[in-house]
This record gives structure tokens, C-alpha cells and sequence, in this order.
């Protein structure tokens, strides 16, 4: 008989995420909770075959450090789980007032902490409370892992980091010509981009942050088209890849994106740190990786552990960068890095190797008694 458990999540309602929840229902009898409106946007329940997904009413659901549910809370009291795993900042107002009802369950807080705001010098009682109550915290990587420890987290409850996933049924290779054939169909722009040159890409938010106006520099001076997709915050960032010669187009959905992952040759991560920010797992790069294109990132966050230590290049660099694009020009080497990298994400970011970390580590917890 599997264990239970209750899985509490702002975006618990995002299909995005939902292969996750499908390889950790093969292990446990999973029930997801998730408010109905996050951050403007309103989901809609499903039915799945192996998990139970429930949305409900929810406070201040604008933001994951203060949304509240009563319903869901209720929902906890009356069917106490063996585990119950909270996807929340530790010093969010859900993350404590359902470390409050922990009772028997092996109480995990899954958490992306990258500095010390909120925490008052330790003086968070709500923070604190949840630190007590948790009996296993799964930091995003090794920079989360030192911050959870500033903040007052035991060392002895915190373990190896857990990345994001990424699903191989929804990402994998289309071949590459008819990949781009598929795209440029979509978006006429998008063949402007296929030059006969290496073609390199990014995914994600057009953000400065995310270092695209040094990347848009570096491919220019490796010779290498450039192609780029997302929401535009910064549009500044938008006219600076523009003016070097890359084409940007609009943020793609789910079924989109794996035909521009396969479209590319290369696909780079260029993320710079902020204060208040860090790249917490690059995700893209696995997702591109599933694709069958290899990737680079700079050496932020939890991105060296996604690419590994020959794909990486410092923040900025953008001489180091152009010289890795231009290595890559060689077939050869591309196919080498991605057979690396495949092997790597399979074993280490698929959501079956993640669901199975996560069962390891509160079967270890539950047998201690």
C-alpha cells in the first residue's frame, strides 16, 4: 500500500507541472492543494488518473508569501497524510500555518530561498516554527542550502538539493529541418533566423537579469545566429538583441516550445546574478537538452549542475562565451556534450528520478520512527 500524501503548492493548478505530480502518484496515494487564483491567473481543476488535484478559495492570492486558504487548511486537518510536503518558502504564511498541522506526518518543505529578506535576523517566529516542525528540507541547490542554513534551518534536516524536472513525454526531438520548417510556419520571423550559421537560442522571460544583451553580443562576434523567445519586462533588453542581429519572438506555450528547442543547434543560459536574485535551476537548459539540443550556462545558481562543468561560463564573460559558441560550431562536439548531458539530466532531473529521491528520503525518515 503506498503512503500518502498531501502536496501543498501555489501552482498546484499549472498543467506545466502536473508530470510531476503524475511520477510521484506511482509512489504515493497523492492529493495536491493549490489555491483557485494565482498571481491573476485562474486554474481549473483535472482529472487524473493517479493523483487527486483540489483548488480552492483563497486570501491575498497574489503573491506566494501571503496567500491563505481556509479551505485548504481544512482539508489537511481532516485527512492527515503520513506525509505532507510543503512546495513554500519557509517563512510564507501557508509554509507555517501548515507546519501547525504537522501532528504524526513527516512534515518536508521543499524551498528556493536566495537571500535573507523576511527573516529578521532570525526573529521570524512564524519561519522558525516551521524549521522546528520540518523533518526533511529539500533546498533547490547548494547556494539555497547555505542561505536555509543563515536562516535558521537545522543543517542536520537539510539534504542533498532536489532540482526542478523536466518530462521526457513532453520533451523530445523533432528532427531538426522539419523543427524549423514547424516554427517558421508559426512565426514567419523565425526564418530570418535560419541562416546556414550555428543557431543559437534562449527561452524565457526578456529580462536583464537574464544576461541576453551580452549573449546577443557574443553570438554577433562567434558568427552565429541568434533566435530568442518570450515575454518581454524589459524592452530595452528586447532592442539591444534586436540591434545585434537576433530575432525575438512572442513566449511560446507547451506544445511550441519543444519544436523551438529542436530548431536550435545550441541552446544558451546566460543568467546574471542580482542581490536579490539567482537563476535557482534552469530548468530551460534540461527541457532543451530532452530536445536533443545541447546547452551552455553561466556558472549561477543551480545551472552548473543542470549542464555540468564543461558547459558552463562566467556571468558576463562575453569574449568566453563567444569562444564556447564558437567551438560548438562542430558537429562532433555538440554531439558530444548532449550524449553527456542526456545521460546526466536522465539520471539526475527526469520527475521519475526526483518522485524516487523524495521516496527514499521519507522512507528514511518514517523507519527512524
Amino acid at each position: 500500500m503506498k503512503p500518502s500524501m498531501i502536496l501543498v503548492w501555489h501552482e498546484a493548478g499549472n498543467k506545466l507541472y502536473h508530470d510531476r505530480f503524475r511520477e510521484l502518484g506511482k509512489l504515493f496515494d497523492l492529493t495536491v492543494l493549490g489555491p483557485e487564483i494565482f498571481a491573476g491567473k485562474t486554474y481549473a481543476p483535472v482529472t487524473e488518473e493517479n493523483f487527486k488535484l483540489l483548488l480552492f478559495p483563497s486570501l491575498a492570492h497574489g503573491h506566494w508569501l501571503t496567500y491563505v486558504s481556509a479551505g485548504m487548511l481544512s482539508y489537511i486537518r481532516a485527512h492527515p497524510p503520513q506525509v505532507l510536503y510543503i512546495h513554500e518558502e519557509p517563512h510564507s504564511l501557508t509554509a507555517f500555518l501548515a507546519a501547525c498541522l504537522k501532528r504524526k506526518s513527516t512534515f518536508v518543505l521543499e524551498s528556493s530561498a536566495i537571500n535573507m529578506k523576511g527573516n529578521f535576523s532570525g526573529a521570524n517566529l512564524l519561519e522558525r516554527v516551521v524549521y522546528a516542525r520540518a523533518d526533511i528540507v529539500f533546498p533547490k541547490n547548494t547556494e539555497v542550502a547555505g542561505v536555509l542554513r543563515a536562516r535558521g534551518a537545522r543543517a542536520e534536516r537539510i539534504v542533498a538539493p532536489l532540482g526542478n524536472g523536466v518530462s521526457l513525454q513532453s520533451f523530445s526531438p523533432t528532427p531538426k529541418e522539419e523543427a524549423r520548417a514547424r516554427l517558421a510556419a508559426l512565426f514567419p520571423d523565425a526564418a530570418q533566423a535560419f541562416t546556414g550559421k550555428l543557431l543559437a537560442g534562449y527561452a524565457g522571460r526578456i529580462w536583464r537579469p537574464k544576461g541576453l544583451e551580452y549573449f546577443a553580443r557574443a553570438a554577433a562576434s562567434a558568427d552565429a545566429s541568434l533566435i530568442l523567445c518570450g515575454p518581454v519586462s524589459d524592452p530595452d533588453v528586447a532592442d539591444a538583441v534586436r540591434a545585434s542581429g537576433g530575432v525575438l519572438l512572442p513566449a511560446l506555450n507547451k506544445e511550441q516550445l519543444p519544436i523551438f528547442y529542436s530548431a536550435l543547434d545550441l541552446f544558451v543560459l546566460p543568467s546574471v546574478p542580482t542581490p536579490n536574485w539567482r537563476e535557482q535551476f534552469g530548468r530551460v537548459c534540461a527541457e532543451a537538452v530532452f530536445c536533443g539540443t545541447p546547452a551552455l550556462g553561466s556558472n549561477v545558481g543551480g545551472i552548473p549542475g543542470v549542464v555540468g562543468a564543461e558547459a558552463i561560463f562566467e556571468p558576463g564573460d562575453e569574449a568566453g562565451l563567444a569562444a564556447r559558441i564558437a567551438t560548438l560550431k562542430d558537429a562532433g562536439t555538440r554531439q558530444a556534450l548532449l550524449d553527456a548531458q542526456v545521460r546526466h539530466i536522465e539520471d539526475n532531473f527526469s520527475w521519475t528520478s526526483i518522485a524516487r529521491r523524495i521516496a527514499t528520503e521519507t522512507q528514511r525518515v518514517a523507519s527512524r520512527g
